[in-house]
């Protein structure tokens, strides 16, 4: 790369027809990072017209509008248009960019095409294993998209330049399946902006309570979690916040349990001042997975919380705000006891360095 390091010129961008909060709020989050670090580093996220959300990294398709996509043939049509437009975009875009990171879609014809056209480097970024999440609904379904996405998928990746995956795990099981063992690859964790703000300390003295905030996936093994607490009879509080699915409903039934629905994040982060640690992520088998970098899990340190899930994380081994272990009620409780004498503000320091959009962005431009 001819270019000086400092002036290397990089567009991360996705496109989504609908395109999460989450997602939205991680983009603009790494763009206001790329700011701060003076970095040449754009962040798009390319989507219909009227798509929800204002985040300053929407790139609007004005061929496409959101509520065209409403019915199965609408939103097929919006797909195959919105990938199509997307691509011949990024292919307008080479003169200005000296390296594309772009967050990878499954089974999706146009990207192998793009990967296969672009004259630039293209490192594709990975957030999950695609084909064994794709095979997770299971029928004909999951059948087909997960052998899809092997076919099409194991070739779009051997094209790349490069793999960027939230966890080394991921990088593994993406190199495996191109074949390509040998390709240049990086970590990129999820993170946040950390604001450093005052920590309300409002814990009860003998009373445990744990938030557990998420839009209760599968693999987030509330089921598991409320069968052992099922069979329990000790004290504690359980915050539930988010959509339960109704099959899990009977088990909430339960003096210990609170069910709050959807918060606000000023809402979540009072709700946190009474808790003593967050809950993560109980059954990541479900998608064949040891290891991740949960979003959530980065906001809860940021608020003095600290993690207990059922997979490896990113943190130094002998980290305090963070236990890797199962559902069972019993070891969750000994570890709020373990930590109740660390601070908030304590935990929020001690986390930050692994938690920092900043930190990490500033990493991965250094590596690649």
């Amino acid at each position: 790369m001819e270019r000086h390091k400092s002036k290397l010129r990089v567009l991360h961008s996705a496109a989504l027809l609908r395109p999460p909060l989450g997602i939205c709020t991680q983009m603009d989050w790494e763009q206001e990072a790329a700011h701060a670090l003076g970095l040449e580093w754009q962040v798009k996220m390319f989507c219909p017209m009227h798509s929800k959300g204002a985040f300053k990294v929407m790139h609007f398709d004005s061929t496409i509008h959101a509520e065209n996509s409403n019915t199965k043939l609408g939103k097929l049509l919006a797909w195959v248009q919105l990938r199509r437009n997307y691509h011949n975009w990024l292919l307008n875009q080479q003169d200005k960019v000296d390296i594309f990171l772009l967050r990878y879609y499954v089974h999706d014809p146009f990207q192998l095409a793009f990967v296969k056209r672009c004259k630039k480097p293209v490192y594709f970024v990975h957030n999950t294993l695609e084909v064994p999440e794709l095979a997770l609904p299971g029928g004909i379904s999951g059948w087909i998209r997960s052998n899809l996405e092997t076919f099409v998928g194991n070739s779009t990746i051997a094209k790349a330049s490069g793999t960027i995956g939230v966890t080394q795990e991921i990088i593994d099981y993406e190199l495996t399946r191109a074949g390509a063992p040998e390709k240049p690859s990086y970590i990129y964790p999820n993170g946040i902006i950390f604001n450093k703000q005052e920590l309300i300390d409002k814990r009860s003295d003998d009373i445990p309570e744990l938030l557990f905030v998420a839009n209760f996936a599968p693999w987030h093994g509330l089921d598991r979690l409320l069968t052992t607490i099922a069979k329990s009879k000790v004290k504690f509080l359980l915050h539930l916040v988010g959509k339960i699915p109704e099959e899990l409903l009977p088990l909430t039934q339960d003096s210990r349990i609170r069910i709050y629905g959807t918060l606000t994040h000023e809402e979540i982060v009072i709700l946190s001042q009474q808790c003593w640690i967050g809950l993560a992520s109980f059954a990541l088998d479900r998608k064949k997975m040891k290891q991740a970098c949960p979003l959530k899990t980065r906001e809860y340190l940021m608020l003095g919380l600290p993690v207990y899930g059922d997979y490896q994380d990113i943190f130094p081994k002998d980290a305090p705000y963070f236990r890797t272990g199962n559902e069972d009620i019993k070891e969750i409780l000994q570890f709020t006891k373990d930590t109740r004498a660390l601070t908030k503000e304590n935990i929020s320091r001690l986390a930050q360095p692994s938690i920092d959009k900043k930190h990490l962005l500033a990493e991965l431009f250094n590596s690649i």
